[in-house]
């Protein structure tokens, strides 16, 4: 699946992959300079899968996560996790749907 079937594909490390799944984290944060020609409005992202680190052909189900995508903004990431005094990208996450 991918941009075609409106799914946003994102690896993560472990940790933030678990602080999503236990719903601590509800917001993910990408920098804008890299991903403004991936995440910029009129995207068509409606759905974003995690997968916790490099995965191989056979997808581990205990390790990726489907979510819907409640919105896309751009902020100033120096009160996020990345801490950069510049835009990044906030995906605000809906309901975990696998």
């Amino acid at each position: 699946m991918s941009k075609s079937d409106g799914i946003l594909d994102l690896t993560i490390k472990k940790f933030w992959f678990e602080q999503i799944k236990s719903g601590a984290k509800k917001t993910e944060y990408r920098n804008y300079a890299t991903w403004k020609n991936k995440l910029c409005p009129g995207n068509g992202y409606k759905l974003v899968r995690f997968r916790m680190g490099q995965l191989t052909r056979k997808t581990d189900p205990n390790k990726t996560m489907l979510f819907e995508i409640k919105s896309i903004e751009i902020i100033n990431g120096k009160d996020t996790p990345l801490k950069i005094d510049d835009k990044v990208f906030a995906i605000n996450l809906g309901e975990r749907i696998l």
